[in-house]
């Protein structure tokens, strides 16, 4: 029997679906395997890009300053780290401190007591000492003051060329000279030229030697000598300008270059030049510290020969020896008189200035060294 072209073959028909459904699941394991892939190529860029986003996580290259704008319990400001020593370190993320400064720990009233206490005891202190005492002293942080005879004329001795020296230096400062000018020693006799006996060692130079200001001024301050500060009197017009142009304008109350009459130490009538009183000595300190504050750069020299002279006695004497003290000592024996005024750098810097006539030079230094450790003292007391 012939089969004919519609008959249905069952054989033939069963095995096309077969291969119509393996074709369909490989089909879809083909669409799978593409998902699969295509998920992880999605999640490995996610995951690369929320990891190496470096602008937004990376430390910054610099040190950072941390800012605190707050003030304590006292009233005392808080400073920016740039002040109080506070960095952080790029590398580690850790801070790291200046040892941590003093707070003040007493209250404003009784703070006042303790000037008041201080300034009683200083008197009575002075006042059971045999000859002349004057001091006064300048707080430059807060601008408290007190004085014993404050305005008693007395003998300036080389105290006085820290004034001197400060005017040189704003002299520098303004561009009108410059430290490394250099003048001739002129071996006449002062005021002619410049030899003075005493202090120091340019008088043992031969006639015309040469020096630079900054020799000089070095000189004139740490081994207070008399032939430098007479060539620096020199070159700044002469001891009367000085005075004019400086010194009155900053503190007067006893003119420097004004004739005065006093009683000595000794119970005497005297009367002379070239007194000075311890008010305007600290006024001159005052200024020079002013002018520090203003431009470190230009009077940080000055400073630190003031802080390396040869006499160690006197303000450095009551503080302790770690305290920068730029001092200069005054002493002149013929009148008694023994001296010094000194910028103190501690908790608080201040100024002092004790001027002594009493014919002991052993005991001025000591009185003045004790009068040094009373106002160190009454500093400190306040941080108790």
């Amino acid at each position: 029997m012939k089969s004919s072209s519609n008959n249905y073959n069952v054989y033939s028909s069963r095995r096309r679906n077969a291969e119509k459904r393996r074709n369909f699941v490989i089909a879809c394991l083909a669409v799978c395997m593409c998902c699969v892939i295509a998920d992880t190529v999605f999640i490995t860029l996610l995951v690369s890009n929320k990891g190496g986003s470096s602008s937004e996580t990376t430390a910054p290259s610099t040190s950072a300053s941390i800012v605190v704008v707050e003030t304590d319990e006292e009233g005392n400001p808080i400073t920016s780290a740039s002040e109080s020593g506070i960095t952080v370190d790029p590398n580690t993320s850790e801070t790291t401190a200046a040892p941590e400064q003093k707070k003040q720990t007493v209250d404003a009233e009784t703070r006042a007591a303790n000037l008041a206490t201080l300034q009683k005891n200083v008197s009575d202190y002075l006042t059971k000492q045999n000859g002349r005492y004057s001091m006064y002293y300048i707080n430059l942080k807060n601008g408290e003051t007190i004085g014993v005879n404050e305005g008693t004329p007395m003998v300036a001795a080389s105290s006085i060329k820290l004034a001197y020296n400060t005017f040189l230096y704003e002299k520098v400062a303004d561009g009108k000279l410059t430290l490394d000018e250099k003048m001739a020693y002129n071996a006449t006799k002062y005021p002619q030229g410049d030899f003075e006996g005493g202090t120091g060692t340019i008088q043992n130079s031969a006639d015309g030697t040469e020096y630079t200001l900054k020799e000089v001024s070095h000189l004139s301050i740490t081994a207070s000598d008399n032939c430098a500060t007479n060539m620096l009197l020199r070159r700044l017009g002469g001891i009367d300008e000085i005075n004019n142009s400086f010194m009155k304008p900053i503190s007067a109350v006893v003119d420097y270059r004004t004739q005065v009459s006093y009683t000595n130490y000794r119970g005497e009538s005297s009367t002379g030049k070239n007194r000075t009183s311890s008010i305007d000595l600290a006024k001159y300190a005052e200024h020079l510290y002013n002018d520090l504050k203003a431009s470190p750069e230009a009077y940080q020299p000055l400073i630190d020969d003031l802080c390396s002279t040869e006499y160690n006695w006197g303000v450095p004497g009551g503080v302790p020896g770690n305290l920068k003290v730029a001092h200069k000592v005054g002493f002149n024996d013929s009148y008694g008189a023994y001296n010094d005024l000194g910028i103190v750098f501690g908790t608080e810097d201040y100024v002092l200035a004790v001027m002594t006539e009493s014919g002991d030079g052993s005991a001025a230094k000591g009185i003045i060294g004790e009068v040094s450790k009373m106002v160190y003292e009454y500093i400190e007391s306040n941080y108790a």
